[in-house]
């Protein structure tokens, strides 16, 4: 489960390997915005 506050680990795309914080979630377009990472969609 995804929550507000989580470290997370990006494991593809540009930022592959990447670690941060999710600020976050919209649920409806499913995507997650990280703490200095662009917007990554949630698979």
């Amino acid at each position: 489960m995804l929550k507000k506050g989580t470290q997370v680990k990006i494991i593809s795309g540009k930022d592959k390997g990447k670690t941060g914080e999710i600020l976050e979630i919209d649920k409806k377009l499913e995507r997650i915005k990280i703490k200095s990472i662009g917007m990554i969609k949630k698979h």
